[in-house]
């Protein structure tokens, strides 16, 4: 058998090296890094133009964002002479900044982002509780790496921190230079660059593919999770932002994990070290310990129980957090069924959506609707654990006319699968 087929036809072939697939494979990816190369080039000279003065004024004279402007706005532009790139960005921007509004308030209308960058970037409210965290500590300097567009940076800036940010990509640093005026941006690959000296370090690795799926794997995070601990540990204090599912066993057992929700949106979780050790959620900026007294133990088992009048579903950062436990025990509350974080007690508590309990019946569209109709229930919001219901097209099944809004849940109730026909207290 010929162990090398390839190389030897190669070498009989009387066809030149450019007729050989090797050659066109080299070829094609020369050609595929020169096309990356210019987009990236382009994309540069772009950001510059924003940042600059013409830049400004095109963003300045720009109408509030509204989607069915775009096309006469872009000829607009095209007539004032912008190029067809710096239409698309300016207009771009223009988006991106009404969107922002949302994490950023009222600075989003001055700050300058990527379309990856917002997507990534930290709420402003949320950059304040790292902030917090860090000089509660004591830090004093603190090395942002992997700072994207700045929104940490300018959270840490604003609490009197000294900031060294690091940022790989060249667009996104001359942003954060612009957003966070008060840090010393480097554009730099922070895995290949000697860090500066500082009290803390943050790190916020990638964790989306370039299609922009999330990365669940900790290992496939740009830097990986054990990496971004290695480089957390030549400082005194760290915080590495993580996904909020991330699974206890992967934490390392001496940190300070915290889950971070607003308005019952879970956001984040960070992985703090040099503050102790456990686990802790942060709900609308107030902490609430769980208990665990290491990152990694497990979650505390709390026996269900037979519901009573109020069902309750706790803020996910308590679940997230481990702190069903300690929530049931100074609530007087449990779990309807095992391993379900759906309580039911005689009182609500603060951080629980509350529903008064009406009816309990199979989870049978028909008989859900029957029990829907006897109170007056004419719409139906529709919400599950522990179940593998459609929520959408149980929705549409469960829909009526007129009449009061309720809350069909579905979830085991003492290990029987149930519809819990109820009304939201809140």
């Amino acid at each position: 058998m010929d162990a090398f087929p390839s190389a030897r036809r190669a070498a009989d072939s009387p066809s030149s090296d450019a007729d050989s697939p090797s050659s066109d494979a080299d070829s094609a990816s020369s050609n595929a890094d020169s096309l990356r190369n210019a987009s990236a080039s382009r994309d540069l000279a772009v950001a510059r133009w924003l940042l600059g003065d013409a830049g400004r004024a095109a963003l300045a004279a720009l109408p509030p964002y509204r989607f069915d402007d775009v096309f006469a706005l872009t000829a607009r532009l095209r007539r004032e002479g912008l190029d067809a790139d710096q239409a698309a960005a300016a207009l771009t921007l223009s988006r991106l900044r009404t969107r922002a509004a949302a994490k950023f308030g009222k600075r989003a209308g001055s700050m300058f982002f990527t379309a990856d960058g917002y997507e990534q970037a930290t709420r402003l409210s949320v950059g304040a509780l790292h902030a917090a965290r860090l000089v509660e500590a004591g830090a004093r300097r603190v090395v942002d790496f992997g700072c994207g567009i700045g929104a940490d940076s300018l959270a840490f800036t604003l609490a009197g921190l000294d900031v060294a940010a690091i940022e790989s990509d060249p667009v996104a640093a001359l942003y954060a230079a612009a957003n966070a005026p008060g840090a010393k941006v480097t554009c730099a690959d922070g895995l290949a660059t000697k860090l500066p000296d500082a009290d803390a370090i943050w790190l916020d690795p990638a964790r989306r593919a370039e299609d922009g799926r999330r990365i669940s794997s900790p290992e496939r995070w740009n830097p990986p999770f054990s990496r971004a601990l290695s480089l957390a540990r030549d400082f005194p204090l760290a915080g590495i932002k993580v996904a909020p599912g991330i699974a206890y066993h992967a934490l390392p057992p001496r940190a300070f994990v915290e889950w971070i929700s607003e308005r019952g949106q879970l956001l984040e979780a960070v992985v703090w070290l040099g503050m102790g050790a456990g686990r802790a959620a942060t709900v609308d900026g107030e902490r609430l310990d769980s208990g665990a007294k290491a990152a990694d133990e497990p979650a505390v088992f709390v026996a269900p129980r037979a519901l009573g009048p109020l069902l309750l579903e706790p803020d996910p950062a308590i679940v997230r957090s481990g702190g069903i436990a300690r929530l049931c025990e100074k609530h007087g509350l449990a779990p309807v069924s095992e391993g379900i974080a759906y309580l039911t007690g005689e009182a609500a508590p603060p951080h629980c959506a509350a529903f008064e309990v009406l009816d309990v019946v199979a989870p049978e569209a028909k008989r859900i609707k029957r029990s829907l109709a006897a109170h007056g229930i004419g719409r139906a919001e529709v919400k599950k654990r522990g179940t593998e219901v459609d929520v959408a097209a149980m929705a549409k099944r469960l829909s009526g006319r007129g009449g009061d809004a309720g809350v069909v849940l579905f979830s085991p109730v003492l290990g029987r699968h149930r519809a819990i026909v109820a009304r939201r207290r809140r």
